[in-house]
């Protein structure tokens, strides 16, 4: 996750029309390369060839940067409850190199339990992380960290570029990742850390995320708290669960919703917002109505005093991947 606030309040279809231009969603990659063009890019890639899990990787690192993948992955346009400050905050992982350094990684895990704990199931296997192999692989998830932090605010800059418009101020954080405390790991999986110093570029501050109709939220961690808040609303059901809740609400024929359901829904669900779908197909699958409601959720996170809700982001528009053929089939 990661937020840029903008000097200059630009219109809410300008920023957007200037963001289908900058980035990407849905699988695949950018054929050009933007190697030459960022040196933190070029010098992050440098350090692969030294590290087990990211030789060979270098491609997967330029082919992916300014891309944002499919699912949940978002953008967002939205102001700041308190001051009206325009943001930008975009939602995406480690795409196809993360992706990679997992499948390398598994592999390790079940090659070292395999051999030190044969009878314990592959699905619990583990890397010993005081051998050379767990280093490097600690290693390489901070790699890829940086790689992600790289390409969040590289999108973010060509926006900005495209817009003229200035940046006032920027913070990330990752969320879903492992973490190091106490000589310990915590696996964050649905989970936003909310603790002093959990990276080495730990603001004080996190984002949370709720749905394309609501606010993103700005949080502090709480120092009395375990450490985590949720890393976003959560959906009620699956996706295709949802699904079917829809076509019988709307009585659709076997074939499914009509392109007059799906606008509909969309209509009712994001009424006065700028919403777009990068592939021009509406993904309902990731409408509000998937999601858990959002002022349950943030209550739940200050009434359990997971973290502190300093500032909220109310939404103004958004951009996500949209459906797709493989999508489409694979329902």
């Amino acid at each position: 996750m990661a937020v840029t606030f903008f000097k200059r309040n630009d219109p809410v279809s300008d920023m957007l029309d200037d963001a289908m231009a900058s980035t990407h969603f849905g699988p695949g990659t950018r054929s050009a390369s933007e190697v030459g063009k960022n040196k933190e890019l070029a010098t992050l890639i440098g350090k692969f060839a030294r590290n087990y899990f990211l030789k060979g990787l270098e491609k997967h690192a330029e082919q992916h940067f300014l891309t944002q993948g499919d699912g949940n992955h978002f953008l967002y346009i939205g102001e700041t409850e308190s001051d009206h400050w325009r943001a930008l905050v975009t939602h995406h992982g480690s795409r196809g190199l993360g992706a990679q350094v997992y499948k390398r990684g598994l592999a390790a895990a079940q090659k070292h339990t395999a051999i030190h704990a044969p009878k314990v199931p592959m699905h619990n296997a583990w890397i010993d992380a005081n051998s050379d192999i767990g280093a490097q692989y600690w290693e390489a998830l901070q790699l890829v960290r940086e790689w992600t932090k790289l390409n969040h605010f590289a999108i973010h800059r060509k926006i900005a570029l495209r817009l003229g418009n200035a940046i006032s101020g920027q913070f990330w954080n990752e969320h879903n990742f492992v973490f190091q405390r106490d000589g310990l790991f915590y696996h964050g999986k649905g989970a936003t850390p909310s603790f002093q110093g959990f990276s080495p570029d730990d603001t004080g501050l996190t984002l949370i995320p709720l749905n394309m109709a609501q606010p993103v939220l700005i949080a502090a961690d709480r120092p009395d708290a375990l450490g985590f808040a949720p890393h976003g609303a959560g959906r009620n059901l699956s996706r295709n669960a949802h699904l079917r809740r829809l076509v019988e609400e709307f009585r659709a024929e076997a074939s499914g919703l009509s392109p007059d359901n799906i606008a509909a829904i969309v209509g009712r669900e994001t009424k006065g917002l700028d919403i777009r779908f990068f592939t021009g197909k509406p993904d309902i699958s990731e409408l509000p109505s998937a999601y858990k409601n959002a002022e349950q959720v943030a209550s739940q996170i200050e009434k359990h005093k997971l973290a502190h809700i300093t500032e909220r982001i109310m939404p103004l528009g958004s951009i996500m991947a949209g459906e797709m053929n493989w999508n489409r089939a694979g329902r």
